[in-house]
């Protein structure tokens, strides 16, 4: 296999807590908004070409890396970037302008390979003539991460931990559900003030436990402390709050955004949620999920193991191609 270097920048971190986990060799750089921040990342490159580097992988495309691209391939350079968007995250225009510079350097043969994390965004860019390969997204707890916490309370603690503040994590239709549930209370990440007068108007029993760092023991440690976690994002192509979930022995719900459950039944039906936005339907589905836990957690066991060696397989291929 050939040699590599990933690189990831601090937007998304919530996207590197996947990507850390699915390739060993990675290293944090800057985003190229001043002068100071591509010297500092054509430093970083020139120490990985030195080490025999044979290909650069950007984890996402962020600003400023385009002239990275630039600098790498005029040293004859593999370069591969991991898209971290999606055609309904392009409203940003943030999103937008990098998405369509990648586009671009993918067009002009200065991006050698485009991997996207959702099968369907793959399929319309390869029918357009672009260079690109479908990446499987993972993610593998280490077993001497693993938590075990005993509850005692009684109720139906309903972890709820969107990792950013914006339309698409779709919080407020989530928070709905503990108004559903009888002796529930939600536990949430406050990303503002405004989900906690939400929850206070609706008379929705829940207690704020924030995130302070988005990282893999900070999201463990509070996935834990609940019956089932919810993650109801209305787009996504990273799912870090519920692998890290499901990897703790903790059932999460999630939205119909992910190509993880190809023709398992039991996940598809006491895991996925076919309208992200309805609470009364999503607390339903809680309800069932909670009553089939040991099958739904032993079928999900018997899913990842044969899903982790595809996946490597699938990971393996976008190295080598």
């Amino acid at each position: 296999m050939e040699k590599y270097i990933l690189l990831y920048g601090d937007k998304k971190p919530e996207d590197n807590i996947c990507i850390t986990n699915m390739f060993e060799n990675t290293r944090q750089i800057n985003l190229g908004w001043t002068d100071f921040d591509y010297n500092h990342n054509v430093k970083i490159i020139d120490e990985e070409i030195e080490k025999g580097d044979t290909q650069v992988i950007f984890s996402g495309f962020e600003i400023g890396w385009d002239k990275l691209v630039d600098y790498i391939k005029e040293k004859n350079i593999k370069v591969k970037v991991i898209s971290n968007t999606q055609d309904s995250l392009l409203y940003y225009e943030y999103e937008r302008n990098n998405f369509f510079r990648l586009l671009e350097l993918s067009k002009e043969g200065k991006v050698d390979d485009m991997a996207f994390l959702r099968k369907g965004e793959y399929e319309v860019y390869k029918s357009l003539g672009y260079k690109c390969s479908y990446l499987m997204e993972n993610y593998i707890l280490d077993s001497n991460k693993k938590k075990e916490v005993k509850k005692e309370n009684g109720t139906i603690d309903i972890g709820i931990y969107p990792l950013n503040y914006t339309w698409d994590k779709n919080i407020f239709n989530q928070l709905c559900i503990g108004k559903m549930l009888d002796n529930s209370n939600v536990n949430y990440n406050e990303l503002d003030e405004r989900m906690t007068d939400f929850l206070t108007t609706m008379n929705i029993e829940s207690k704020p436990d924030k995130i302070e760092n988005i990282n893999e023991d900070e999201i463990i440690n509070k996935v834990i402390k609940n019956d089932i976690n919810v993650s109801l994002s209305f787009t996504e192509y990273f799912h870090p709050v519920f692998f890290i979930s499901m990897e703790q022995g903790v059932p999460c719900i999630i939205g119909n955004t992910s190509d993880l459950f190809d023709g398992n039944e039991i996940l598809d039906k006491y895991i996925v949620t076919k309208a992200e936005d309805n609470p009364i339907i999503n607390s339903k589905l809680i309800e069932d999920c909670l009553k089939n836990r040991q099958v739904v957690m032993e079928e999900y066991r018997k899913w990842k193991n044969e899903y982790n060696k595809v996946a490597e397989e699938n990971r393996n291929k976008f190295l080598e191609k």
